[in-house]
């Protein structure tokens, strides 16, 4: 029996190990930042083919950006956390855990999508940056209970605070790009301590003469 326990002990560290350093907290407040950014450019654009232009091609900057912060979360691995801690083969995801993270992903996107309609058609507009706050939040919360990630709780809590203050105090859906801004910046500054205090308590690993 604790064999076993060992060994599902084992696969949580290797799962944690993900967010050991900070970086991926760090790298998502960047991204939030820079979508958050974007909508506000776009918003303050005057109507006319340079607005056109720029809402036709923002949507793939949004998808690009997300994949460039992937792509740098690895290679920054490789040069700051690896040679210190070492590498850690993560296992791949089984079917059902495949099937569970695209269904959730596919309802907290449609449940954006339909959240963001009703604000422009139906007046809703100063209720969307308190809904689409308190959904990240929820979100944020199961991952810090199943990474065991408390400081991911932070960003939850800080999610709801900006969500509903911005949402009341914004007018339009800028309330809900001035969320994703300061959100962002709250989850880069949470990354960025937590980048700071794992270089300072783990110097590289010592390499054979």
């Amino acid at each position: 029996m604790s064999a076993n326990l060992n060994v599902l002990e084992a696969e949580r560290r290797a799962q944690r190990y993900w967010s050991v350093d900070g970086l991926p907290e760090l790298m998502m407040g960047l991204l939030w930042i820079v979508w958050g950014a974007a909508w506000l450019v776009g918003q303050g654009l005057p109507r006319g083919s340079v607005s056109n232009i720029y809402w036709t091609l923002a949507p793939l900057l949004l998808v690009f950006t997300g994949l460039a912060a992937v792509w740098a979360t690895k290679k920054l691995k490789a040069r700051i956390t690896f040679p210190r801690t070492g590498y850690v083969e993560w296992k791949p995801p089984s079917r059902l855990q495949q099937i569970g993270g695209g269904g959730s992903a596919a309802l907290i996107a449609g449940v954006l999508v339909v959240l963001l309609t009703k604000s422009r058609t139906e007046g809703w507009e100063h209720l969307a940056a308190p809904m689409i706050g308190a959904v990240i939040a929820v979100g944020l919360a199961i991952a810090a209970v199943v990474q065991r990630a408390p400081h991911l709780l932070i960003v939850a809590g800080a999610s709801v605070v900006f969500g509903f203050a911005l949402g009341s105090t914004v007018q339009g859906s800028d309330g809900l790009n001035w969320m994703l801004v300061a959100l962002g910046a709250t989850t880069s500054i949470v990354g960025g301590v937590r980048l700071w205090r794992f270089v300072r308590t783990h110097p590289f690993a010592d390499t054979p003469a």
